[in-house]
């Protein structure tokens, strides 16, 4: 029996990660997490952690044979939120794994696509071979967690994953899209005509424990997505007819309103003392035209090729 130590383990991508090696067999489900949480998965272990303890880390991932680092800032007002979450998060979870006496077999770090950056058009989708130009502090910060597991690592196996936008039933960010379509109306992301690469969250998960499990990926960088990119109004055309709704009045809207927009969430969200969900980074992201990306190198790699169409996944999303 085998035990998969999971941050961000309480969170859509993490909880759909533990259910899955759970309903497996063979391993132990170990979530690391700042607070218990009300409701608990059953068959999985807590362990309450703090990014500012060593101790609290090192802890909590004694004995474990595989270090699934999921938790991230996806929202702050600044830079250094994001770094302190991101990179220097990133950092601490390697060293305490890695000064283990008995150190983790693995360490699989998901990271994003906006580390990479945005795809120079959607006939030319973003590859690993590629040189990394992030356009976001999310997106620059996740590359320095990737610097970090790279440094750090001293020997142990890892893998780094780059989804781009991971999607499935209660994903808060898709909820909002679909917010929205419901409402009739939806802005354009980037350019009208901009594409968008997509990855079912089951399919993640999957892609997770093969990184877990497999050999052939040590040491390396993955994006991982459906090998079809999609506009993104037949992304929202699909929404509507999943949900039984007209298509929603699509808009564009210039560069310089959705900085302003992301400067008012961010003011009104600091009085209400939360993070904003959406912000001048998100709008520096948004503003690009294509958030492409190629799976070959990963196909190539595992063997894998049973990816879920957006279709499928739209249908399962909203079944």
């Amino acid at each position: 029996m085998k035990t998969a130590a999971i941050t961000g383990g309480t969170g859509f991508i993490g909880g759909a990660l533990a259910r899955e090696l759970l309903s497996r067999g063979g391993y132990r489900v170990r979530i690391l997490t700042r607070s218990l949480p009300a409701s608990r998965l059953e068959g999985a272990e807590y362990a309450v952690i703090s990014f500012s303890d060593p101790g609290s880390l090192s802890r909590a991932l004694e004995g474990a044979d595989f270090v699934v680092h999921l938790a991230a800032r996806l929202f702050s007002r600044n830079r250094a939120g994001f770094e302190r979450a991101n990179a220097k998060g990133t950092a601490d979870l390697v060293r305490a794994a890695a000064s283990l006496p008995k150190r983790p077999e693995k360490f699989v770090y998901l990271s994003s696509l906006a580390a990479g950056g945005p795809s120079p058009s959607p006939a030319a989708p973003r590859e690993e071979s590629m040189r990394e130009a992030p356009v976001s502090f999310y997106g620059s910060t996740k590359l320095g967690g990737e610097a970090a597991l790279r440094d750090l690592a001293s020997g142990m196996r890892f893998t780094i994953l780059r989804p781009p936008i991971v999607y499935g039933k209660n994903e808060s960010g898709v909820s909002k899209i679909a917010h929205w379509v419901r409402k009739g109306f939806m802005v354009n992301a980037g350019a009208s005509d901009g594409a968008f690469s997509f990855i079912y969250v089951e399919d993640l998960c999957k892609a997770i424990i093969t990184a877990m499990e497999t050999s052939a990926t040590d040491g390396q960088a993955y994006y991982v997505c459906e090998n079809r990119a999609y506009p993104w109004r037949v992304f929202i055309a699909m929404l509507a007819g999943a949900m039984k709704v007209r298509m929603p009045y699509m808009l564009d809207l210039p560069r310089s309103f959705l900085w302003a927009l992301g400067l008012v969430y961010e003011a009104v969200s600091a009085l209400g003392g939360a993070e904003p969900v959406f912000n001048r980074d998100k709008a520096r992201e948004g503003v690009e035209g294509n958030w492409t990306a190629s799976p070959a190198k990963w196909e190539r790699d595992t063997g894998w090729k049973d990816w879920t169409s957006l279709e499928e996944g739209i249908k399962r999303t909203f079944s």
